[in-house]
């Protein structure tokens, strides 16, 4: 998205250094010199003729509704996108904070660590509940990763782009 918004800005400033340019008439073209440099003087001369009788009618450009209710619509999602985007930085701000504050070392007890992270003791002590021994365990060579919950994890936190993100996934991780 980053890339069409400085696109999008490339283009106005290029039609604003064409607007300034343009907004006034053309300089005078300067017949005599041009005479002065070229051996067949009587083509300038006819050019000159053509030139001083011919008045062409001044072409203006007039945007038209179709290209500004497009490009408005650009605007806005573009400003969609980057209030996702601002809040999506807050979150991770925020989550790097809390990890930064409960960093662990050696001398860290298990009891603080599920006081720092309650989500994982809520499912080590269901799965004891349950006496999934060895649910997490993984064999490599049998196995293949389980993404449904980070492809769950994205898809609620950009919902507009679920069928992307299912497309991507089901590219990288094809089912047997």
């Amino acid at each position: 998205m980053t890339a069409k918004i400085n696109q999008f800005r490339a283009w106005i400033a290029s039609a604003d250094s064409m607007a300034e340019k343009y907004s006034g008439p053309p300089s005078p073209i300067d017949f005599a010199a041009a005479k002065a440099k070229v051996k067949a003087t009587d083509l300038v001369e006819n050019l000159e003729k053509f030139y001083s009788t011919a008045s062409p009618p001044a072409e203006t450009y007039v945007w038209s509704e179709e290209d500004k209710a497009e490009k408005s619509a650009l605007i806005e999602a573009a400003k969609l996108d980057r209030a996702k985007a601002m809040e999506d930085v807050a979150y991770y701000k925020e989550r790097v904070a809390i990890l930064k504050s409960n960093r662990t070392t050696r001398d860290t007890t298990a009891a603080q660590m599920r006081e720092i992270y309650p989500e994982i003791a809520a499912a080590i002590d269901k799965e004891i509940d349950n006496r999934e021994w060895f649910k997490d365990v993984v064999d490599a060579c049998k196995s293949i990763p389980d993404t449904t919950k980070y492809r769950n994890f994205l898809k609620e936190r950009y919902p507009e782009q679920a069928d992307e993100i299912d497309k991507r996934f089901d590219l990288a991780f094809p089912a047997k």
